[in-house]
């Protein structure tokens, strides 16, 4: 897998709330097995590559349709495939899950699905001018507009909700349900279901995924508020290693060390949002 190659791109402002980072990914020859961590929802175009498959923490397989949808991912994901690999790809914050997807995210956690049924014929003539343009900023906007005209039939009415519950989950290590009751003043049983409806899980387990990642994060980076964030978020060492190996696929020690060369390459992407900061990505790289 050495010879993997990945490369990353921020959303343009009319996105930004929308789209964590586009992404392309490609590999000229072997196998291609990976781990990767709990995540936003995707959507994904092979444009080359074969034997694609997904196996969730849940231990479910899956075959990678040539445009899919990825729910959001409540823990580690194993992907493999054969090569040569060309992918192009988007993460969907739970605004552009609630613009583009017209299902409920928690229903669709943990799975794939054919892109096509869900988004229209629109996302066939995207991936035919991603093929023609191997260049990847012209990919990029081709993306870019494809997002643009799919959302612009979408009603904005999620978007306080969203941004309430990013900010709960930014404010603490630990957020408390009781906080985000408040904030929003919904009843638990409203904010579970809008949880579910655009992060793909209720707010517990939104908030034991975060805790794990912004560790990860801190880890990887040697943060000075490491410390703290490992007491304030972890009971004990045997509990930061369950949650980061749910969450991840790794140990912290591992995490941290980043030995593989998927790991190099995810790092990348963590290394351009801190140098180009935006407030609404704190969360999560």
């Amino acid at each position: 897998m050495s010879d993997i190659g990945m490369d990353y791109r921020q959303p343009a402002a009319t996105l930004a709330e929308h789209v964590s980072f586009f992404y392309q990914v490609r590999q000229t020859a072997g196998s291609f097995s990976a781990v990767d961590r709990a995540d936003y929802a995707q959507l994904r175009f092979i444009l080359a590559g074969e034997n694609g498959h997904y196996q969730f923490v849940d231990g479910t397989v899956q075959a990678m349709p040539t445009i899919y949808i990825q729910g959001p991912t409540t823990g580690n994901t194993t992907i493999s495939g054969s090569a040569p690999i060309d992918v192009v790809g988007a993460g969907l914050m739970p605004a552009g899950w609630a613009a583009l997807v017209p299902m409920d995210a928690s229903a669709a956690a943990n799975r794939l699905f054919d892109a096509v049924h869900l988004l229209g014929p629109a996302v066939v003539e995207a991936r035919a001018a991603l093929i023609a343009h191997p260049d990847f900023d012209t990919r990029v906007a081709i993306v870019t507009d494809l997002f643009e005209r799919l959302m612009a039939r979408a009603s904005p009415d999620f978007h306080a909700f969203v941004h309430q519950v990013n900010a709960w989950l930014a404010d603490s290590v630990t957020p408390q349900i009781g906080d985000l009751l408040s904030a929003t003043g919904l009843s638990l049983s409203q904010v579970e279901r809008r949880c579910k409806r655009y992060f793909g899980s209720p707010p517990k387990m939104l908030a034991r995924k975060y805790r794990a990642l912004k560790a990860a994060v801190a880890m990887t980076h040697h943060d000075t508020n490491l410390d703290q964030i490992l007491a304030d978020g972890f009971y004990d060492q045997s509990h930061l290693i369950r949650e980061m190996k749910h969450f991840t696929g790794m140990t912290p020690t591992a995490f941290a060390a980043q030995p593989t060369v998927f790991n190099q390459q995810i790092a990348k992407r963590i290394e351009l949002e801190r140098s180009n900061p935006i407030e609404r990505k704190s969360l999560i790289t």
